[in-house]
């Protein structure tokens, strides 16, 4: 398991938190990324099969 880990300086913190109560999906962000790299690396693998690599 890899661990990633972010520093948001206050400012960001705050705006982290009101993103948080509109959009639900940034609710859990460990689940919002994992979801957004599956979706990227389908991308990048159906161009990989198309190239033949």
């Amino acid at each position: 398991m890899t661990t990633i880990r972010i520093q948001l300086n206050s400012v960001e913190g705050e705006m982290l938190k009101e993103v948080q109560r509109v959009n639900k999906r940034f609710k859990h962000l460990d689940e919002y990324l994992i979801l957004q790299i599956r979706e990227e690396y389908a991308k990048i693998s159906k161009g990989k099969l198309k190239s033949g690599i």
